[in-house]
C-alpha cells in the first residue's frame, strides 16, 4: 500500500508541475487538462492490457488498483496546477 500512495504523491506533483507550467505559457488555452488526460489514458491502457494478458489475478487486482490511484492523481495534480499555478510559480 505505501507504494501506491508514493506512486500517487509522485504522479500528484508531476502532473501538477507540467499543469501549472502550460497555465502560465498560455492561460487563455485550455492545454493544462494534457498532461492529467494522458497520464489517465496510458495508466487505463496499462491496466486492460494487464488485465486480459496476466496470468496472475492478484497482480491483475494490483494493477487495478494502481490505475484508481494514477487516475485520482492526475486529476488532482491537473485541478491543483490549474488552481494554483498561475499564483505560486515552481
Amino acid at each position: 500500500m505505501g507504494y501506491f500512495i508514493i506512486t500517487g504523491i509522485a504522479v500528484i506533483i508531476m502532473v501538477y508541475f507540467f499543469a501549472s507550467k502550460l497555465s502560465k505559457k498560455n492561460p487563455s488555452k485550455k492545454h493544462y487538462i494534457l498532461p492529467g488526460l494522458i497520464l489517465t489514458v496510458a495508466s487505463l491502457i496499462v491496466a486492460i492490457t494487464t488485465y486480459f494478458i496476466g496470468d496472475n489475478p492478484w497482480s491483475n487486482m494490483g494493477y487495478g488498483i494502481l490505475f484508481i490511484f494514477v487516475a485520482i492523481a492526475s486529476l488532482l495534480g491537473t485541478l491543483l496546477g490549474t488552481l494554483l499555478g498561475r499564483r505560486f510559480s515552481l
